[in-house]
C-alpha cells in the first residue's frame, strides 16, 4: 500500500491553488462589476442632448457612397476614412438615430475599458489593472468621448490594444502577438492621425528602452507591414497636409493653458473649478488650473515609483507624455492641439494613477497605509463623480433639434430656407425633413464669416446677391435664415439692411448659438418686379 510521504506539502499545494483560483474568479467579477458600470454611465442620456456639429458631419459623410466618402475626406477634411465606411454600414443596418449612431463609440470605449485592465495587469498587477479599468470606466473625458457618434474612441480601442499586444510580442516574442499589433496600428493609422504619434512612442520605447536584436528586429519587421498597409492612403494624406497649409489661421494661437485644460481632462474630465470641459475653455488662468492639478501630477509621480525603474515605467511614459510633447512642440508653429484628441491617452494615463494607488498602500506604513490609499481613492471617485454630473446635466452650444422642429412646425410648403453660413445645413437637415426650397450663401461668404468668427469679430461681411435675392422674394412669400450663431442686434440691423428691398424680418428664435428668423417678402406676386 502507497503511502503520502508529504501530507502537509500537498495540502498547502492544493490551498495555494484554491486561494489562486478564488482569486481569479474574484478578478474576473470585479471587472465584469467595472464593465457594467461603464455600460451605465456611457449608456445614460445617450440621446438626450442633439447632434453637435461634427457628429451631424460624421452622419452626413457615412450617408454618402462609400467612394464618396474616400473622396469627401480627402478633399474637404483632415479626418480618415476607416470610421465613417463602418459607420456607413452601421446605419445601413441599424438606422441613424441619435442613439444608433453613438452607439459604436459608447461600444468601442467598452472595448478600451477592458484592454486597459488587461494592459495595466501586464504592466502591473491584477489590482492595478482592475483599478485603471474602473478609473477609465469613470472617466467623465472618456464618457463624453463614447457618447458622441465620432472616432476618437476607436483610435483609444486600437491604440490600447496596439499597445498591448507589443508589449506580449516585446516580452514574449510570440508571432501573433506582432501580427495582433500590425492589424490594430493599421486600423488606428485608419481612423486618426494621431496614431501617428503612438507609433512614434512606441518606436522610441524599442529602440531607448527594450534594445534587444530580437525586439527590434520585430518592431522594425512590424513597422514595414503597416507602411505597407498604408500606402493606400497616402494620397489622402498628401492631399489633406497640402490643403491644412489654410487652417492655422481659423485656428486660435496655442497657448500653454490648452495643457493645463488636457491635465484637468485626463484628471477628473474638467468641469469643474473653472476648467475647460471637452467642448470649451476654462476661465481660470494657468497658475490656478496647475495648483488645482497638483494632487492628480503627485498621484502620477507615486505611480511612476510604484512601477519601478524596469521597462513598465519606460512603456507607460512613453505612451502617455510623448504624444503631448510633440503636439505641443508642433503647435508651437501650427496650432493642431485639440484637447478632445488626447481622449487616447487616458489608458496609460488610468495605470499611471491606479499603479500610485497601489504604491500609496504598499509603502504607508501604520494607520495612514489602511486609510490614506482608500481615502485618495474616493477622492478621486468623487471628484469624477462630480465632473461626469455636470457632464451630463451642461447643455449643448448649438441645439440643431429645437431649432429644426421650431421651423418645421412654423414653415409653411412654399417657404424658403436660407443657411448662413453654407455648412449648417448639415447639422440642421439631420433633423429637418421638410421639402422646402433652400439655399446658402457662397463659398466666399463662408469664408469670411468662419474668418471673422475665429476672431471674435463676427459679421456679415458679404452682400447679399441682388438677383438671387429678387428671384427668390419673387417666388416665395417667405424665407427663414438659419445661422450658426445667436444674431444681435447689430447683426440683426445689417442684415436687415441688406435685405431691406426684398424681405422684411417678422418673427424669430434662438436656441443657445443657432439662430431662426422668418422673413416676408416684398416682391412676392409682383411678376415685373425683380
Amino acid at each position: 500500500m502507497k503511502t503520502d510521504t508529504f501530507p502537509q506539502v500537498r495540502a498547502a499545494g492544493w490551498a495555494t491553488g484554491l486561494g489562486r483560483r478564488l482569486g481569479g474568479v474574484q478578478t474576473l467579477l470585479g471587472v465584469g462589476a467595472v464593465l457594467v458600470v461603464a455600460v451605465l454611465v456611457r449608456g445614460w442620456s445617450l440621446g438626450a442632448k442633439p447632434l453637435w456639429y461634427d457628429e451631424a458631419y460624421s452622419v452626413f459623410v457615412a450617408q454618402q457612397p462609400v467612394g464618396e466618402i474616400f473622396r469627401l475626406l480627402r478633399l474637404y477634411d483632415t479626418h480618415l476614412p476607416l470610421y465613417h465606411v463602418f459607420l456607413h454600414f452601421w446605419m445601413g443596418l441599424f438606422g441613424k438615430s441619435e442613439v444608433v449612431v453613438r452607439l459604436p463609440s459608447l461600444l468601442a470605449s467598452l472595448g478600451a475599458v477592458a484592454l486597459t485592465f488587461l494592459l495595466g495587469r501586464r504592466l502591473a498587477g491584477d489590482r492595478v489593472g482592475l483599478l485603471a479599468a474602473a478609473l477609465l470606466a469613470l472617466s467623465p473625458f472618456q464618457v463624453t468621448s463614447a457618447q458622441e457618434a465620432r472616432m476618437y474612441p476607436f483610435l483609444t480601442l486600437f491604440g490600447v490594444g496596439a499597445s498591448y499586444v507589443l508589449w506580449l510580442a516585446l516580452e514574449e516574442g510570440r508571432r501573433r502577438h506582432w501580427i495582433a499589433y500590425v492589424g490594430l496600428m493599421v486600423l488606428a493609422l485608419y481612423t486618426h492621425h494621431f496614431a501617428f504619434l503612438l507609433l512614434a512612442a512606441q518606436g522610441i520605447y524599442v529602440l531607448g528602452a527594450h534594445r534587444t536584436k530580437a525586439a527590434v528586429r520585430g518592431w522594425l519587421l512590424a513597422l514595414t507591414a503597416v507602411a505597407v498597409a498604408y500606402l493606400p492612403l497616402v494620397p489622402t494624406l498628401w492631399t489633406q497636409l497640402a490643403t491644412a497649409r489654410a487652417f492655422p489661421g481659423f485656428q486660435r494661437p496655442f497657448a500653454l493653458r490648452a495643457l493645463t485644460e488636457l491635465g484637468g481632462l485626463l484628471g477628473f474630465g474638467g468641469g469643474l473649478f473653472g476648467l475647460g470641459t471637452y467642448y470649451r475653455r476654462g476661465t481660470l488662468s494657468i497658475g490656478y488650473e496647475t495648483a488645482i492639478l497638483i494632487p492628480f501630477l503627485l498621484l502620477a509621480l507615486c505611480g511612476l515609483v510604484g512601477l519601478g525603474k524596469g521597462r513598465a515605467r519606460a512603456f507607460v511614459v512613453s505612451y502617455w507624455l510623448l504624444p503631448i510633447v510633440t503636439v505641443t512642440l508642433i503647435a508651437l508653429k501650427w496650432d493642431i492641439f485639440q484637447e478632445r484628441y488626447f481622449s487616447f491617452l487616458l489608458p496609460p494615463f488610468a495605470v499611471l494613477l491606479a499603479a500610485g494607488v497601489v504604491y500609496l498602500a504598499g509603502a504607508l506604513r501604520g494607520q495612514l497605509r489602511l486609510v490614506a490609499p482608500g481615502a485618495i481613492l474616493v477622492a478621486v471617485v468623487l471628484v469624477n463623480g462630480a465632473a461626469l454630473r455636470a457632464v451630463y446635466q451642461d447643455q449643448p452650444f448649438y441645439n440643431w433639434r429645437g431649432a429644426a422642429k421650431f421651423v418645421m412646425a412654423h414653415a409653411a410648403a412654399d417657404d424658403f430656407i436660407l443657411y448662413i453660413p453654407a455648412y449648417v445645413g448639415i447639422p440642421f437637415e439631420y433633423y429637418f425633413h421638410g421639402s422646402q426650397a433652400r439655399t446658402d450663401l457662397s463659398p466666399d461668404a463662408v469664408l469670411s464669416v468662419a474668418h471673422l468668427a475665429a476672431r471674435g469679430r463676427l459679421r456679415l461681411r458679404t452682400s447679399v446677391p441682388p438677383d438671387q435675392m429678387a428671384t427668390i422674394a419673387g417666388a416665395h412669400p417667405r424665407m427663414w435664415i438659419i445661422a450658426s450663431v445667436a444674431l444681435g442686434p447689430q447683426m440683426r440691423l445689417r442684415i436687415a439692411q441688406a435685405l431691406a428691398p426684398y424681405f422684411q424680418e417678422t418673427s424669430g428664435a434662438n436656441f443657445e448659438l443657432v439662430s431662426t428668423s422668418l422673413w416676408e417678402s416684398r416682391l412676392y406676386g409682383k411678376t415685373n418686379e425683380r
